[in-house]
């Protein structure tokens, strides 16, 4: 992953990630971030700054709790005592995005976990289509916990990641991973839309979810980051969508929606 960073604040939207960095007494900072080096250089031609390379980490044991529910984990032999007996979802340390560290992916497992805990009662004939699945991270959540699920990504090497944590939980023909264009291929009917992506494109894709509002599906937003919540808020309820729960977790939020 690369990141350019730019003290030139863009006036138009983005076509890739970015976030606005401020710190008391100090001009803001724009980065935006992209797994390919190119398009951050033609970016650069325009808005000046300077392109770093960012650095993982060595993965380390990780062990996600949602309540009774579920427990995520990257290397179930360190599992503690008392996570144990808990369904149990573990996912490979990969070059895709969403383990269950960072915050976004954390608010929409615990929201996750919420709906279909709600919907168990029918867990079999639940849906869920996870767009923008990473490592497949919560399309796998749901499955574990009964829904038969899609994921799209447009990045083939997520698609692969998603697919080798599909046999690693070995949840058979209940989960399909798909590479896919949000913005242009046809989003089939589900129970629960969940979008981990970013502003502006969640902004572009609201619209596209008009269908699913009337058929009464629920629409799980994440991947916001604080100050631009309000727009992704306001936009949805002039397209009808009523807002029922508002989670944060450090800048980041995460946003369900019910049809009205």
């Amino acid at each position: 992953m690369y990141v350019l960073e730019t003290r030139t604040l863009a006036t138009a939207k983005l076509p890739l990630p970015s976030a606005q960095l401020k710190r008391p007494g100090q001009p803001a900072v724009l980065q935006i971030y992209s797994p390919k080096i190119l398009p951050l250089r033609k970016l650069q031609t325009r808005l000046k700054g300077r392109i770093r390379k960012l650095h993982q980490r060595k993965p380390s044991p990780f062990h996600l709790r949602i309540s009774y529910d579920l427990v995520v984990t990257s290397d179930a032999r360190f599992l503690p005592k008392d996570f144990r007996g808990i369904p149990r979802l573990q996912i490979r340390a990969g070059p895709a995005f969403g383990t269950g560290e960072h915050a976004t992916t954390r608010l929409c497992l615990r929201y996750v976990v919420q709906f279909m805990r709600k919907h168990g009662s029918r867990p079999k004939s639940c849906r869920v289509l996870d767009l923008g699945c990473g490592t497949g991270v919560l399309g796998l959540a749901a499955a574990r916990l009964g829904a038969r699920v899609e994921g799209w990504d447009s990045d083939p090497v997520a698609v692969q990641e998603a697919e080798r944590n599909l046999r690693l939980n070995r949840l058979g023909k209940r989960v399909c991973f798909r590479q896919r264009d949000v913005l242009r291929d046809a989003v089939p009917g589900t129970d629960l839309i969940v979008a981990n992506l970013y502003d502006h494109l969640l902004l572009h894709l609201l619209p596209r979810f008009e269908p699913h509002r009337r058929a009464g599906t629920t629409l799980l937003l994440s991947g916001i980051l604080k100050g631009q919540e309000n727009s992704i808020i306001r936009t949805a309820t002039k397209l009808g969508w009523k807002m029922e729960h508002r989670g944060r977790l450090g800048r980041w939020f995460c946003l369900q929606f019910s049809a009205r």
